[in-house]
This record gives structure tokens, sequence and C-alpha cells, in this order.
């Protein structure tokens, strides 16, 4: 009894390392990311979607599913099984799958191109004037580098100056004055900082290397998220850029990211992702506003966009299931709204539901994006400061929350 159990838990863990004879291959990533490249014979499910292909995908031996970084696939692999599909292998990575593809004998695991190599928007429309300056807070993590490779994709149409900004965790009692000499008050050995802060100068001098001179490195002390607040008010930067891990479950109860603490207090747009984007083409932008509030906001970044990124805006009002609207009006404040921030190629949409990330699930279910705006306030309401936060902790889109 025991060899036949080992035998069956073998097979089941080979299955999980090559792919069977008429397995659906599922890119999980974008539209435009699977477009840029994919293995042949992939079908694109956009990660939003995979809920809504449950069924198609049960009539299918095994499922394969595989993104650019391997972080998509993961969520995308857990949906399905909740589902009830037993035999999913995530693939991973786009090159772990071209590798898996390789063992598992199939010829043909050059990526397939849909959409041909074009001059960008960039090259056409970029203003040097007219700069996006960028902070990226870092850890040296992968997440860190994700938000590098964001703002390289902004840089194909737009003029970025970068800065990497690492916030050296201390407590009050420590400071660095503007030559980099350290001073405290003896709670914390004065040599014990002076030797983190020369491993983070190599290291922010190897992103340096790695990138290219362009960049610009800082190192402040203190409390990490009060300190990249200040430091991108301060000096005026227009976008923080800032890889998450997301939160589900007992975890997204029991901590709030840095992230979602900087969406919330910062007066500087931030940027928050996910995973991997550097396959992205910016086609479709959703903006999730409440347009009945008096349109008295002044809305630079996004529209430095609409004049630098060729995309569709669409537009998203979600009605709250209390809320009773005059949909010809609402349509007609909407286009009203495009019109004085300058969204030329814009569409309407109106979704009922219970809060934004419901209605925003329910749209991007149907219709995929390849990035979200949202503006908050803190007023409460159905578009009070935690939409933003929730979307930041479960919707791998990169997401551009703001303060209104």
């Amino acid at each position: 009894m025991f060899s036949i159990l080992k035998n069956m838990f073998k097979k089941e863990k080979e299955s999980d390392h090559y792919i069977i004879k008429n397995a659906a291959l599922v890119d999980v990533r974008s539209k435009s990311e699977y477009a840029s490249g994919h293995l042949e014979g992939a079908i694109n499910i956009p990660l939003e979607q995979v809920d809504g292909q449950v069924d198609k995908l049960k009539a299918f031996p095994q499922v394969v599913v595989y993104c650019r970084s391997g972080n998509r696939s993961a969520h995308a692999k857990k949906i399905l099984i909740d589902h009830g599909i037993k035999n999913v292998v995530d693939g991973g990575s786009l090159a772990n799958v071209q590798t898996l593809a390789t063992i598992s004998g199939f010829n043909q695991v050059e990526l397939v191109v849909e959409n041909e190599p074009r001059l960008p928007h960039s090259e056409l429309k970029k203003n040097d004037k007219d700069i996006l300056k960028v902070l990226i807070p870092t850890d040296f993590s992968v997440q860190a580098e994700y938000s590098y490779l964001m703002v390289r994709k902004l840089e194909e149409n737009l003029s970025v100056d970068i800065h990497f900004l690492h916030v050296l965790d201390l407590p009050d009692t420590v400071s660095m004055d503007q030559q980099g000499n350290i001073e405290t008050c003896g709670e914390i050995d004065a040599e014990f900082v002076k030797s983190q802060k020369q491993i983070v100068d190599r290291k922010l001098k190897n992103l340096q290397l790695q990138y290219g001179k362009h960049i610009n490195v800082h190192l402040v002390l203190g409390k990490i998220t009060d300190n990249i607040i200040s430091f991108a008010e301060n000096n005026h930067f227009d976008l923080i850029v800032m890889g998450t891990k997301g939160a589900w479950g007992v975890k997204e109860k029991l901590t709030s990211s840095q992230a979602q603490i900087i969406a919330r207090r910062s007066m500087v747009p931030l940027l928050s992702l996910m995973c991997d984007r550097s396959d992205l083409i910016i086609k479709d932008i959703l903006y999730v506003h409440d347009f009945r509030d008096a349109d008295t906001h002044q809305l630079p970044l996004m529209e430095k966009f609409s004049k630098y990124f060729d995309a569709v805006y669409h537009q998203l009002y979600i009605q709250a299931s209390d809320v009773q609207i005059n949909e010809s009006e609402m349509l007609d404040l909407m286009d009203k709204y495009a019109s004085k921030h300058q969204l030329g190629n814009h569409k309407n949409h109106i979704v009922q539901a219970k809060n934004v990330e419901d209605g925003v699930n329910h749209f991007i279910a149907g219709q995929d994006v390849d990035m979200v705006f949202i503006g908050t306030h803190g007023k409460g309401g159905i578009f009070h400061n935690s939409a933003a936060e929730n979307l930041i902790k479960h919707l791998f889109k990169p997401i551009i929350s703001f303060h209104l």
C-alpha cells in the first residue's frame, strides 16, 4: 500500500515538472504584454479574468500558467485550484516556462511576437523640458527592481529624472549631517551605524553601476515611511514608485504595507505595483473617480500621461447600491471632465457595486487595462482613502493613487 501511495505521489510531483500533451498554456499577463512575446499555442487570459474562464479551462487535462516573473502565475494557480481544477502547473516566469516546454519535448519554444516594433510615442512628442521627477524608495529587494523597470517603461514616453532613496531605519536620536557624519545620543553605538551606512553606500553605488550614472541616489536616517513622504514632498517630486508584495487573508488584517501608508498620507502621487512589468505597453488606462464631486482639482500627472501616451482613457464611475443617479447626466459630467483635463481619447463606464474594489474588479474582468488611476480624499463614502489602499493590497495592475 505504501509503495502505491509513493508511486502516486511521485507521478503527481513529476507532472508538476512537465507539460503534458493537449495541456492549456495560459499566459496571464495583460493583452499588450502577451502581444510583446508569448509561447506558441498559448492563450491569453489576463489574471483578473481567470476567474471567469474556469469552466473553459476545466476541459483540458492540464493547465499551465505563466507570466513575466512568476507572481501573477502563482496567484492564477491558486484561483484555479480553489475552483476545483487539480492539474495546474505554475510555469512561473516567461524564461522558466520556455525551459519547462523544452524539457517536456516541445519543438517550438521561441516566442511569438504579435505587435510589430513601432516608433515610440516618446520620439514624436517627448519634451525634455517637461520632466517627470520620480522617487524610487529602495530596500535593494526585487520589488525595488520592479519599480525601476516600471519607470523605464514610463521613460519610453516621458523624460524622467530618476532618484533612488534608501532610509536607514533608526530612531530620532541618531542623526547625520550633510557631510555624512553620524551623531548619536549613546543608546545606539555610533560605530555600528557607520558600518551600516557604509554597507548602504556601497549598495547605492552599485545601483549607479548597474543602471547608469544618470540615476541619483540618496541616503537618510529615521523612520521609513515618514522620511519617504517628507523627502518626496520637500524635494518636489512628481511621483513615488514602489513595489509591494500585496496582502490577503489574515495578513492584510494585521499589517499595513509601506505603500498603503504612503498612499494614505503622501501628497505626492504613488505608483504601486506587485510584479515585473518589463513587457508593458500602456494602451488602456482606467481612471476611477466620483464625477459627482465639484471639479476643482488639478490633475497634472494625469494630464501629462494624456499628453505623452497614446492610450484610451476608461473613465469609471462606481455607483453605490444605495445611490440613485441619472445616467445620461452622469455621462455628460464625465465628458465634461475629460474635456477639461484633456483626456482626448476616452470612454465612459458606469458600474454598480457595493464598493470601489468590487467595482474595479467587475470592470477589469471584462475590459483589460494596463494601468489604474484613482483619486482619493478623506471625506468618507465610497471613494475614501481605503479604496486606493485595498486596490494596492489586492490588484496586480500598476496603480497610481493621488489625493484630490
